[in-house]
């Protein structure tokens, strides 16, 4: 199940001789993979999807810049989900953010690596994607 698909973006400062061009977009879809069938328990049951739509002069992803504030939107957690993105220089290509806790005083951050989907993974986004 769809729990939602739309667009987030990066929130820049102000700056007047910026343009529209220079924000990064990525049309996010969070699944609910666990409503597919109930009976059948999932290791991580939400999975979120980005592809990057437009702009940005920085090479960056979804899950390092905005990941946060996916979570926070939508209640989810980190260890419960499973994150796909694709990268404008690598096109056909589907990658998985692992995401590594890091402690810093009494907040705790998390830092991404990627490695290639795997074909039980990418069975599992298809009908999304």
């Amino acid at each position: 199940m769809i729990v939602f698909d739309g667009t987030y973006m990066l929130e820049r400062k102000e700056d007047p001789g910026a343009t529209s061009t220079h924000g990064c977009a990525w049309r996010v879809k969070i699944i609910d993979l666990s409503s597919a069938d109930p009976s059948h328990p999932h290791i991580r049951p939400h999975a979120v999807l980005a592809l990057r739509k437009e702009g940005g002069i920085f090479k960056t992803s979804c899950a390092e810049s905005l990941g946060k504030r996916v979570c926070t939107d939508f209640d989810l957690k980190v260890e419960d989900l499973l994150w796909v993105e694709t990268f404008p220089d690598l096109p056909g290509s589907f990658y998985v953010a692992v995401f590594t806790p890091r402690y810093h005083e009494t907040e705790m951050h998390y830092s991404v690596t990627w490695r290639p989907i795997l074909e039980n993974e990418r069975a599992a986004v298809a009908p999304w994607f």
